[in-house]
């Protein structure tokens, strides 16, 4: 016999493919076995003690309803003791008017404008309206109440309305800007107690 005729066509044909699939099972049991060697190797820590939300020594720079930047633009001239952007009314409330009054606190600031955004909080795609509005000079270091403007829908009673007002600290918003949020429902009078 030739030695050539032992690598004939048809002993290729047949053979070759049992070849290849002997070749990768062994590949295989070589492998697997560390990859799983690998995986058992990662443990569940020990500590199974419960996260301590933070006390003594946490930040103090937070706001409630808003941004943790102080509630200032980047370029204002702020101390850390000067008083930021922020709400001056209770961040979740119930009214009876149609058109509610929001007052704010506007630190002395670069900002000329605000951006004020008002929506369903049960439907999250949907902003029943949006404005911008130009700030008095005379607001900047002082308080700022602006009823829910005319060209907005009256609130429907007994639905949550999600309020968002930001500074807007250059020429339009950015998502950096001082940011705060708050829910609003309009209410039947009977509804609302006093505590």
């Amino acid at each position: 016999m030739k030695p050539w005729r032992f690598f004939s066509i048809k002993w290729l044909s047949w053979h070759f493919p049992l070849f290849l699939l002997s070749i990768t099972l062994s590949l295989e049991l070589a492998i697997v076995p560390r990859l799983v060697a690998q995986t058992q190797a990662v443990k569940k820590p020990s500590n199974t003690q419960a996260p301590v939300p933070p006390g003594d020594g946490s930040p103090d720079d937070t706001t409630g309803a808003g941004t943790r930047d102080g509630g200032h633009c980047t370029n204002d001239n702020a101390t850390a003791d000067e008083p930021g952007f922020s709400v001056l009314v209770p961040v979740e409330n119930k009214t009876i008017a149609q058109r509610p009054t929001f007052s704010l606190y506007i630190p002395k600031t670069i900002a000329q404008k605000v951006f004020f955004s008002l929506k369903n909080a049960e439907n999250e795609e949907q902003y029943d309206y949006q404005t911008i509005m130009t700030l008095p000079t005379t607001a900047t270091g002082s308080e700022f109440s602006f009823p829910l403007p005319e060209d907005a829908p009256d609130l429907k009673t007994n639905t949550p309305y999600q309020w968002s007002i930001s500074l807007i600290c250059q020429q339009s918003l950015d998502p950096n800007d001082p940011t705060l949020h708050g829910i609003i429902e309009r209410v039947e009078s009977q509804q609302i107690t006093v505590n």
